[in-house]
């Protein structure tokens, strides 16, 4: 017989559970039932109150007669983080390595009390490397602790983790064809994924869902609801959207102000709602403009959230993407005892898909004890591998050492007949030693002023006999003159013979100002800088000899 799970999702409002046969693309669904989660007892994923939790779970599961221990729990929690990453191509079973050796640059804080899982979502070719791109979920530790202390304590085998994102888009890869935008509205975010081909190229989320919708029917007392069960009602039953509530007017002013207050709530819980339309059109934008790609396909609405009333029809008049059906429970194999009506009453994608292609999260301790258990069968196997290498390597020893013997022999030949090779080689390292001293003495003998006869003979060359260079000098290589003409023209020339002249580089006239000579004359006073110019190694060889 095929192994039975119970999927479980937890939430604040609602707790779903599936009883199918995991691991299988269409899997039978046995048996499935949702239930009002009592109050108090969970709080954004977390069990607080695990007695009473467990007391309504084993009520429900012995009215059904399940006696399945084997769970699969399915994470929803605003704590989890996701992240998408990209990195050079490696092989699936080197992932995990580098997932754990990178994990402290993915996530910016500390990790050190998170479990790290990932999906390979795409490879993809980028300069001409080829990448990968991976989810990570980083789940808290004290989260997984949680649910592993609500299983030991309710009797339950944890044969598995899965994240909610995770499981409704497994859901959707098994049983929907073609592209699609998948948004799932549950009760604390909204989780938006991409799906390209079968596979998941993006994905977001959101920390805020259909609950802040339900706290603001709540704040209304006028709409009649009395707590979260009946808010969701109402909203799954009064197309707040596209209609207005009306009173029957009998001109009294009780009722004006009824039709008033009714009129507000509506307002606001239109806006309330508009919030997701805004969500889900930013991280759609998002991606087309990091993939350069346009997206063919539709809109999926999935969780709770989806089915409140009128939202497919304002999605699809604000995203221009069309809306398809996306019910779990008309793409699935159902037992012929389970009620449809009930099972129609809330969305049980995550739950469903949870049990298809979970991605195995596992506490430290738990992967911990496992790695130690198939180090120690790793062991067992070692030894009794090496036991029968010993047998054949006493077996085959005198062989390889007489082989060893015979290469040394025929090795130290060799080395005798290419000893004069080591003679040459010391003659090298000596002339290279005298190479070196005397390169060293000629640099001892070079001065930065080794050129200044050719700067002087280049100005006697090329000044004016208006133009007078009135001081010169030569510091830590650089050459600064002051200089006089008597007009600007006569400057603009002479600067283009100092950038002629080949012993300098770097000309330039910081300054300039305008004067008188003493016979009332205009002059022009400015200084030039220089630095001289690298010689022609060439041309300084040709010298020397």
């Amino acid at each position: 017989m095929a192994k039975k799970v119970l999927t479980i999702e937890l939430g604040a409002w609602w707790t779903k559970v599936v009883l199918t046969e995991p691991y299988k693309r269409f899997p039978q669904i046995l048996d499935l039932f949702y239930f009002r989660t009592p109050e108090h007892t969970v709080e954004d994923g977390f069990v607080r109150d695990r007695e009473t939790f467990l007391a309504a779970l084993q009520e429900e599961l012995a009215a059904r007669r399940i006696t399945v221990r084997d769970v699969i729990f399915i994470i929803n929690s605003t704590k989890v983080i996701i992240r998408e990453v990209s990195i050079p191509f490696v092989k699936d079973r080197l992932l995990p390595s580098v997932v754990e050796t990178q994990a402290k640059e993915f996530f910016p804080m500390d990790i050190s009390n998170y479990t790290i899982s990932f999906r390979k979502m795409e490879e993809y070719t980028e300069e001409e490397k080829k990448k990968l791109k991976l989810l990570l979920i980083a789940v808290p530790d004290n989260l997984l602790n949680n649910y592993r202390a609500l299983a030991e304590n309710g009797g339950f085998s944890v044969e598995s983790y899965e994240y909610i994102g995770n499981a409704a888009v497994s859901f959707a890869k098994a049983n929907y064809e073609g592209n699609s935008v998948l948004v799932q509205l549950d009760e604390n975010e909204t989780i938006i994924s991409i799906i390209v081909n079968k596979k998941t190229v993006f994905q977001r989320v959101a920390p805020n869902g259909y609950g802040s919708t339900l706290a603001t029917v709540l704040d209304h007392p006028v709409l009649g609801a009395q707590d979260e069960s009946s808010a969701y009602y109402f909203l799954i039953t009064h197309d707040v959207l596209f209609k207005r509530p009306r009173v029957v007017n009998s001109g009294s002013r009780a009722d004006e102000r009824k039709q008033a207050e009714l009129d507000n709530a509506y307002t606001e819980i239109r806006d309330a709602l508009s919030y997701h339309i805004r969500v889900v059109y930013t991280a759609i934008e998002y991606y087309l403009n990091q993939s350069k790609k346009e997206f063919h396909g539709v809109l999926r609405l999935v969780g709770d959230g989806a089915r409140i009333a009128g939202l497919a029809k304002l999605f699809a008049d604000e995203i221009n993407l069309e809306v398809a059906p996306s019910d779990a429970i008309s793409q699935v194999r159902l037992s012929k005892h389970i009620s449809l009506e009930e099972a129609s009453e809330v969305d049980f994608t995550a739950a469903i898909g949870a049990g298809i292609s979970p991605l195995g999260i596992k506490p430290r301790e738990q992967a911990a004890r496992e790695a130690k258990k198939s180090n120690l069968k790793a062991a067992y196997v070692l030894f009794a591998g090496s036991a029968a290498a010993s047998v054949a390597l006493v077996a085959t020893g005198w062989l390889r050492y007489s082989l060893a013997a015979a290469e040394a022999d025929r090795l130290e030949t060799r080395i005798g007949e290419l000893s004069y090779v080591q003679q040459i080689y010391d003659e090298n390292v000596a002339v290279t030693g005298r190479a070196a001293e005397y390169s060293s003495f000629d640099a001892l003998t070079k001065n930065e002023n080794e050129r200044f006869l050719d700067l002087l003979a280049g100005l006697e060359a090329c000044l004016p006999r208006t133009v007078q260079v009135q001081s010169l000098s030569v510091a830590n290589g650089m050459i600064t003159m002051s200089v006089t003409s008597p007009d600007k023209l006569t400057t603009a020339q002479m600067l283009m013979y100092f950038y002629d002249m080949p012993v300098l580089t770097n000309v330039a006239i910081p300054s300039m100002t305008e004067g008188t000579t003493p016979s009332g004359r205009i002059q022009w006073q400015y200084s030039v800088s220089a630095v001289y110019a690298p010689e022609d190694p060439e041309q300084t060889g040709q010298e020397a000899m």
